[in-house]
């Protein structure tokens, strides 16, 4: 039988430089397991979406049951370094895309079950036999109709400003060389929290429409992990196609401290500030110009009219 051959699109820089080291580790295993592969290294922003688009020109092919299957593509990087992927694939879901996660939060990693250890991750790569259909939530600009696949979540307000604050973190590097990437997340988290100001927000669902006048925190997701391995929503799931928002109304410094410390024990979604809905379709609007992310990539600040619903991809696990 011929040997699966791995495609290694990899991002050195995710991680701080983990990326990198972790690149020379799996190298290393695979050249001692005799398992053939090729390397594709990104050199700049957008790089990854061309050596995909060149893939798929030359190599990759929709996995089909019952029939040889011989080359995949793995993903060794972040989560922003995956999102762009399954974006240049967005319209070829069933070309599988296997990962070996080398990121800051690598929260997708968490959320469907791939361990964080480089080592087990590649042994989890190379044991599996036949990809796996996953959720992602897919969210189209209202205004624009421009739509892209959403691994994680979509934040408005203090996520969003969290995420931005350990994008630029001078300690972000040096807590990721120390292997203890998610404290940026924390630290960010303790320097804009008393900070963020409320906002108005309309959601709607296949049952309902509310307005908050005062929201805080709104984060779209269909797994349970955001910023670095916080449970926003525990009982959420990227093997069902529910959609879960999640959103915290602007309260005083001491209920919010509590809500926080129940957040960290997976306490919190019975707080009487805290409001979540669950569905396979909703509607997000934002009127007043807010800093949002996706994904942990800044969205810079706008307004907001997201429409959401689940698809599903083929992923190598």
């Amino acid at each position: 039988m011929k040997k699966l051959v791995l495609h290694l699109l990899v991002n050195q820089h995710a991680g701080s430089g983990r990326g990198a080291r972790q690149y020379k580790e799996v190298k290393k295993q695979l050249i001692e397991k005799e398992i053939p592969f090729e390397s594709y290294l990104t050199e700049y922003a957008g790089h990854e979406k061309e050596i995909v688009e060149t893939l798929l020109q030359t190599t990759l092919k929709p996995y089909v049951s019952g029939k040889p299957f011989n080359h995949l593509l793995v993903v060794l990087g972040g989560d922003g370094t995956l999102h762009e992927v399954v974006n240049a694939l967005k319209e070829y879901p069933d070309i599988p895309i296997g990962y070996l996660p080398s990121g800051s939060g690598n929260d997708f990693a968490r959320g469907v079950g791939v361990s964080r250890k480089i080592n087990q991750a590649l042994e989890q790569l190379l044991s599996v036999t036949h990809p796996t259909s996953i959720s992602l939530m897919q969210a189209t600009d209202v205004e624009t109709n421009d739509t892209r696949l959403i691994l994680n979540n979509v934040g408005v307000g203090i996520d969003a400003k969290i995420v931005a604050t350990a994008n630029h973190s001078k300690a972000k590097s040096l807590l990721n060389q120390l292997k203890l990437g998610s404290l940026s997340y924390v630290s960010a988290a303790l320097s804009s929290i008393f900070k963020q100001p409320s906002f108005p927000l309309i959601v709607e669902t296949s049952t309902e429409k509310k307005e908050f006048k005062k929201a805080f925190l709104c984060t779209t997701t269909n797994h349970p992990y955001f910023g670095g391995g916080v449970a926003i929503d525990p009982t959420a799931s990227a093997y069902t196609d529910d959609i879960h928002l999640i959103i915290v109304e602007k309260i005083f410094p001491l209920s919010l401290a509590w809500l926080i410390i129940k957040l960290f024990f997976k306490q919190h979604l019975t707080s009487p500030y805290l409001h979540r809905f669950v569905d396979s379709e909703l509607t997000l609007t934002c009127p007043i110009a807010q800093v949002g992310q996706a994904d942990g990539e800044e969205l810079g600040e706008q307004e907001f009219k997201l429409r959401f619903k689940t698809t599903h991809r083929l992923f190598w696990m």
